[in-house]
């Protein structure tokens, strides 16, 4: 059993590179994101859309300008879509049609919010009880809005998802709550996290030619793969009309009390979690977690993404800007424990967990706590450690062979899941 303070010191290790596939691998897919998916205009959607939707294909100058007032509908409503133009692509790969998406989702304090992502439809006709569906929540970006993966379209796993997948699955991928929208990301908060993941694939479903059915995949990598373990626990109450197949956490993030004791030592990644916290929880107060020089800094979490800010940090000692007690500090020491991923079961499904051994980032006794603390819940986990790779380098074999067991899952007559408990 490694004691809290090698935990901490293991987490050390890797921070600087705790940008997850967003940043790192997710850049390398650009092209293959936009060479995967071929865009056509389709007609009109036989999904079933709220009374009231404004639901319309976007014309305006500016997708991410939330409209004044929000309209009215229930969380994973539509608002809006735009197609993204593939029509120069020599050889698409993929039947798909692809957008950009913005839609209705809801905040911890129970206030409506727009949440912005992309999405994939098939362009085939739909099977007999509607189309598979798959919901994607991606690494760390930052939390400034110019950070959402969808302005860029850098997203490894959207387009690992969509060779595989895209001519069968309905694809729904989240920016996350605050990431493309007004307020602050609430970073490696759960049920924010989860919420909006659901959400997106609901909004998906009212795309034109959607026919979207109820089973889902959930995936995630990185902080992605905590936002996909908190998707699948907040599934059957926020999404009780959908029925969660199967969830892969690959290299998760989801031992946030070790997270946050460790953050004392790493400036810009400290900054990160103290606004995205404190945008989630009013009792959250910044200022029991940084010192006055510290905080006189927060805002700069709002003008660059993860890796600029964590460079910008990166000659500072953090100690002149961050109180050694923070993590242990009351509120934060209790929402830190709070967004621990995989403590409660609510579903059925089984959980897919797959992790280098070599990660220096999310260090491997992170899934090894988290597979205990499934297995104790009586959850049914399959963990596979992979022998080579680091946080980057993992996240392609690991999300190829996740893409794999979804196949298996939606299978008509679907393999016994392993279980590793």
């Amino acid at each position: 059993m490694l004691s809290n303070t090698k935990l901490v010191r293991g987490v050390l290790v890797g921070l600087v590179a705790v940008l997850g596939v967003s940043a790192c691998s997710e850049s390398e897919s650009n092209s293959q994101v936009s060479s995967t998916v071929k865009s056509t205009t389709q007609g009109e959607s036989s999904a079933s859309i709220p009374a009231g939707s404004p639901l319309a294909e976007f014309t305006g100058d500016d997708f991410y300008a939330v409209p004044e007032p929000l309209p009215t509908g229930e969380h994973g409503q539509l608002i809006r879509y735009e197609p993204l133009d593939r029509s120069g692509n020599a050889d698409p790969a993929v039947e798909a049609t692809g957008y950009r998406i913005m839609y209705l989702s809801e905040s911890l304090a129970g206030v409506p919010i727009a949440v912005t992502g992309v999405a994939s439809v098939p362009t085939a006709q739909a099977p007999k009880g509607g189309r598979p569906l798959a919901t994607l929540a991606h690494g760390t970006t930052g939390i400034a809005d110019e950070c959402a993966p969808s302005k860029e379209l850098t997203r490894l796993d959207m387009g690992l998802a969509i060779a595989a997948l895209g001519a069968e699955f309905v694809i729904a991928g989240t920016d996350y709550e605050g990431l493309g929208t007004p307020g602050r990301h609430p970073y490696l908060v759960g049920e924010s996290e989860g919420r909006s993941t659901m959400d997106a694939i609901v909004a998906a479903g009212q795309l034109p030619n959607a026919d979207s059915g109820k089973r889902v995949a959930i995936l995630g990598y990185s902080q992605g793969g905590h936002g996909a373990l908190w998707a699948s626990q907040v599934a059957a109450d926020w999404t009780p009309e959908l029925q969660v197949v199967g969830t892969f956490a690959g290299a998760p993030a989801s031992e946030t009390d070790v997270i946050f004791a460790a953050a004392p030592g790493l400036a810009g990644f400290a900054y990160m979690l103290v606004a995205g916290y404190a945008a989630a929880y009013p009792q959250a107060d910044p200022a029991l977690f940084l010192t006055e020089l510290g905080l006189s800094r927060l805002d700069e979490v709002d003008t660059g993404c993860a890796g600029e800010l964590i460079a910008g940090f990166s000659g500072t000692n953090p100690a002149e800007l961050i109180r050694l007690e923070g993590p242990a500090t009351e509120p934060w020491k209790s929402l830190a424990a709070e967004n621990i991923a995989g403590s409660e079961k609510t579903n059925d499904a089984p959980t897919l967990i797959i992790h280098s051994q070599k990660d220096e980032t999310v260090p491997i006794f992170f899934s090894e706590r988290l597979l205990s603390r499934m297995c104790a819940n009586g959850q049914v986990v399959e963990r596979r450690v992979l022998p080579e790779g680091g946080h980057g380098a993992a996240a392609l074999p690991a999300y190829q062979q996740a893409l794999s067991w979804v196949k298996e899952r939606f299978a008509a007559d679907p393999p016994a899941p392993v279980n590793s408990c």
